[in-house]
């Protein structure tokens, strides 16, 4: 019992003291610094898109398939799912 009375004294004014502090809000950007935001976001997405095509390319054109092929696949995928065919 004592034990506890001590373990909360020590800790009820930690709890007391982590409660956080209110902080306004931060003032909405200028327009010329929300259009240098939004540069740096698209040169982020380009970048990741380029490191994704320098990956992924050779992969992707290996997977190059014709309209034939696609509609083979596909018809295949619908009957095993005992969907009819798109012509109908």
């Amino acid at each position: 019992m004592h034990r506890r009375a001590f373990l909360a004294a020590l800790l009820l004014p930690g709890c007391g003291a982590a409660q956080p502090i209110l902080q306004k809000p931060p003032a909405p950007a200028s327009p010329a610094e929300r259009q240098r935001q939004l540069e740096r976001f698209w040169d982020r997405q380009k970048e990741k898109e380029a490191a994704d095509r320098f990956w992924n390319g050779p992969r992707e054109a290996r997977r190059n398939l014709t309209r034939d092929q696609f509609e083979r696949w596909d018809y295949q995928r619908w009957r095993q799912r005992g969907w009819r065919s798109y012509p109908y």
